[in-house]
């Protein structure tokens, strides 16, 4: 099973679309899965135990890309704060955007007597605390970037062994709730990472620290008491080319596929360009300070979480009854389109809500069919586990591109200019609109 990081670019809304996407990434893997009938089903402590270290790693990895990566740059480089962001962001994403895919391979085939997925646990925890230790005193950027790209392939190495722990411990009847349970725990942890970040401000360490230490009690719990076995004998792990290849597809041959992913990538890549610098924005536009920022960000989030998922479940009920996926992309696209130049334009903090609610709505109409528009167009249906592997790319390198691209919008005019940049977005978002009506293969 190939397994990936989520983006820490993403929103607390976005990570419950995404953790969604993860239990159905398991369904569709055409990977020989243990038999359901020997699964037994898990009970209470397995499940709190779960939420809990899901809760805990997207605490690790929501913690600084919505708040204190931010914070610290615009302590050690505030003149340069948005180009420095940014290539902490893009550089250190690169290797964990390379490292998930290989480090979910290895972890399918470590056959150690401790077990297939623990030392992926511990280590990639480990991992972390050195990533969060290396960013936390770094005098300058470049010492973070470092330390960011640790604690990338530190949520490399956590997922590779995290991820097919549902597959292959929950029987299928209970990995839709198990999963929707774990989405809950993510959008706890986004929703709380900014809040917690407004009150650490003073220990510079405990903020970068404090989520590893969080994941690392759940580590030892879920290390103890939920079992795991070595690998089969005879597991065959590919080479690192053959992992690549199995990326590689032809978009004129599959037209249908490669517009659904382009159109998810400009959703994205717009969307990042919102969630990876609206701290700033708060600061320069609003005159908040960091900690009012950071209390803001929890606030936003927890209201756009409701719209979010209020627009995530009618519109998959609304999409199945009427057998239609298109319009809920065109709705999603102009509501996402329209949360982004609302902000853009906010001079207060109402505007500011108005548009970050119409943000997180269209995210919520966008996973409503995102996955099953993705599915009903798989190339090949035998090969699903590959084409929904290639998919997921969609969200991952705008996560590393838009970061990097995103300072040179901001500079026109002479710096500072954000309200150019989700502008930018809100017109890449209405891109997928103009993908989604070329698709023939769904209505």
């Amino acid at each position: 099973m190939k397994n990936e990081p989520s983006s820490p670019e993403l929103s607390p809304a976005q990570t419950l679309a995404d953790a969604s996407e993860a239990v159905a990434q398991f369904a569709l893997d055409t990977r020989p899965q243990p038999d359901d009938n020997v699964i037994p089903r898990v009970r209470g402590w397995f499940i709190a135990v779960y939420m809990f270290t899901y809760f805990g790693l997207n605490l690790v990895m929501l913690m600084p890309a919505l708040f204190s990566l931010a914070y610290k740059v615009q302590l050690v480089d505030p003149t340069n704060k948005d180009s420095s962001l940014g290539l902490v962001l893009g550089l250190g994403g690169i290797i964990g955007l390379v490292a998930g895919p290989i480090a979910g391979v290895l972890s399918d085939g470590t056959r150690l007597r401790w077990g297939r997925r623990r030392p992926w646990l511990v280590g990639g925890a480990i991992l972390a605390g050195v990533g969060a230790l290396v960013i936390a005193l770094s005098p300058n950027v470049p010492l973070m970037i470092v330390g960011w790209t640790i604690s990338q392939f530190a949520v490399a190495v956590i997922s590779a062994g995290f991820n097919p722990v549902l597959a292959e411990r929950v029987p299928t009847s209970q990995r839709g709730k198990i999963g929707a349970l774990g989405g809950v725990a993510a959008s706890l942890a986004g929703v709380g990472a900014s809040l917690l970040g407004s009150f650490l401000t003073g220990n510079v360490v405990f903020l970068f620290l404090l989520p590893v230490a969080v994941f690392a009690v759940g580590v030892i719990i879920f290390v103890v008491t939920v079992k795991d076995e070595p690998a089969p004998a005879g597991t065959k792990v590919p080479s690192i080319v053959e992992i690549f290849k199995g990326f590689l597809f032809n978009p004129r041959t599959y037209p249908d596929f490669a517009l659904v992913w382009l159109g998810k990538f400009l959703l994205q890549f717009g969307f990042t360009f919102f969630s990876t610098y609206q701290f700033y924005f708060l600061l320069e536009r609003l005159g908040f300070t960091p900690e009012q920022a950071g209390q803001q960000l929890a606030a936003v989030g927890g209201i756009s979480l409701l719209a979010m998922m209020s627009f995530a479940v009618g519109g998959g009920f609304l999409s199945d009854k009427l057998k239609r996926r298109k319009p809920f992309i065109y709705v999603a696209a102009v509501l996402i389109a329209s949360g982004l130049v609302t902000v853009a334009a906010a001079p207060n903090v109402a505007l500011y809500v108005v548009g970050g609610v119409l943000l997180s709505a269209g995210t919520g109409a966008f996973t409503s069919v995102d996955l099953a528009m993705a599915t009903d167009l798989l190339p090949e249906k035998d090969k699903a586990g590959k084409y929904m592997s290639i998919y997921y790319l969609s969200s991952g390198i705008p996560g590393v591109i838009a970061p990097i691209i995103a300072p040179l919008i901001i500079m026109i005019g002479g710096g500072g200019n954000y309200s150019a940049l989700f502008v930018a977005g809100g017109v890449l978002a209405l891109g997928a609109a103009v993908t989604t009506w070329r698709i023939r293969g769904v209505k």
